[in-house]
Order: C-alpha cells, then structure tokens, then sequence
C-alpha cells in the first residue's frame, strides 16, 4: 500500500512502516503568488463530517487533470489519499521492507553500531526508549508529548547522502536507494499534480520552486519504522499509542506499510479516520 499524506496523521500502529519525506527541497521565490495559492487552499470547501473518508487515486488514469483535481480535493478535505497506479514497483518495496525487518531483527548491540550522531547527521539508527548520554546537542528521546511515555518504536532514518557507518550492508544501501529514487520522482510528479489542481498559472509554478529538489543539500529521507508488540493487560486487550499524534515536517510524506492496521488520519473536521492497509493487488 502506499498512502500519501498532507497535513497530520494519529498512529496507534504496530510492525513495520517505511515514510519517505520530501523535507527541502531548495528556496522558492517569495512573490504575490504565494498570496494567490494561499487564497486557493483557503477558500476550498470541508467535507461534510458524515461522508468523510479516505479516497483512493488511480494515479494510471489516462486524463492527468482529473488525477490532479482529485489529488487536490483529498489533500484539502482529508488531507490522506490511497495512491494505486503510482509506478513506484512493488518488488522495489518489497526489497526495502525485508532490508528493514533483517535490520531489527538484530541484536541492539549490534544496531547500536549505527546509531545516529545527532551533531553530524539526521540519519542513523534510534533505539526505543532512547535515553540521552548528557550531550546537549543529543535530544534526550523522540516524543510527540511531554505528558505521555516515549513512543514505542525503533527508527532507522536514511538518505543518499548518508555517512557509511550508517549503512548496515551493501544490499541495505542499494535498496534503500533504489526505493528513495522511485519515491522522490513520484514524489516530484505529485507536486507537479498539485500545482495543476489548484490552478496555479503557470500549472508547474509549484513544481518549479522545487527544482533544487533531490541534488546535494536538498534531499528526501526514508525512515524505516519497526513497532514492536505491545504486552496486553490484564483483560487482554492492548493499551498504548507506538506513536504518538504529530503533524508531518516537509510537504508530502509517502507512507508504504505492511499488512498491520493502526495508522490513523485526522481530518478537518477533527476526526480520526482509520488508514488500514490496502491488498497488494491495489498496487
């Protein structure tokens, strides 16, 4: 499955999750336009609290301006939005996601061995419950809320322009590669989508304030999420979020899960609506 996502998403998951971020990509020029493409957003109707759900995009259909309207319209309604047709190939996926799983299915003190240096590097590895070593440059643990426990998860975050010691083999690195060069060019397509749906003139005036996109300095990460089982309590049922509510940094965050539910969307109308996976055969 793949999802794409917008504004902010609640996750009580578990298993494995792979979010590929589009965080920088270059300065946009600073003119009345932007006033222009605010208005748009601004003035595009809410769906109605009843019929509210996450639609699914043909991305393959032959008119490129319905695929751009609809993408525009769940973006701005839901804010989440099924992607099928979408040309990212399954076994690309396929190959990152058993990267990962051999990947913490390691012992810690192995894992360890490519935790992130917090003064160098977003990517590396971060271990559940991560506590600080007293570095001021370290955050003492990755939590959406001081009032609730630390999420419960392990994260191995990675980009093309990653430090060897981060990569855990040769196969985990030309997998994780080749899963972020098929994402970033759907990722470009989609903001291209964009632009033309919400009528910007020129359409591609969007896709041009991010031409710096995927070049060095201006890049996409791909974090590698692994939930682990949460223990039942007594009456068996299981309690805890492994995630906490948080609203996504970057313009568009693709989303490839499993086959585990527990990824939740908030909605406009402050709704939480479930994004469960969809069957491989939406690919």
């Amino acid at each position: 499955m793949l999802a794409i996502l917008y504004p902010s998403i609640k996750l009580t998951e578990k298993a494995f999750r792979l979010f590929l971020s589009l965080v920088n990509s270059g300065p946009a020029q600073a003119d009345t336009r932007n006033t222009r493409l605010t208005h748009r957003l601004a003035n595009r109707s809410v769906m109605p609290a009843e019929t509210e759900e996450i639609p699914e995009i043909d991305m393959s259909q032959q008119s490129e301006a319905v695929v751009a309207e609809q993408l525009v319209s769940a973006l701005t309604t839901v804010g989440f939005c099924y992607a099928v047709g979408h040309g990212v190939p399954q076994e690309t996926v396929a190959s990152a996601f058993a990267e990962s799983a051999g990947f913490f299915e390691r012992p810690l003190s192995e894992k360890l061995r490519h935790r992130r240096d917090w003064r160098k590097s977003t990517c590396g590895y971060i271990p559940p419950h991560w506590a600080s070593t007293g570095d001021p440059d370290e955050p003492p643990v990755e939590r959406f809320s001081l009032d609730a426990p630390p999420d419960e998860k392990e994260v191995l975050d990675v980009c093309h322009t990653c430090d060897d010691t981060v990569w855990p083999s040769k196969s985990f690195r030309k997998a994780s590669l080749d899963l972020i060069s098929a994402a970033q060019d759907l990722t470009l397509r989609l903001v291209r989508l964009i632009g033309r749906g919400l009528g910007l003139s020129p359409p591609d005036q969007l896709a041009d304030a991010f031409a710096g996109f995927a070049t060095p300095g201006n890049t996409s990460e791909l974090r590698m999420l692994h939930y682990p089982p949460l223990p039942p309590v007594t009456d068996g049922t299981v309690c805890g979020d492994r995630c906490g509510e948080h609203t996504d940094y970057g313009i568009i965050t693709l989303v490839f899960c499993d086959s585990q539910p527990g990824l939740q969307v908030l909605s406009r109308s402050a709704r939480y609506l479930d994004a469960n996976p969809r069957p491989v055969a939406s690919w």
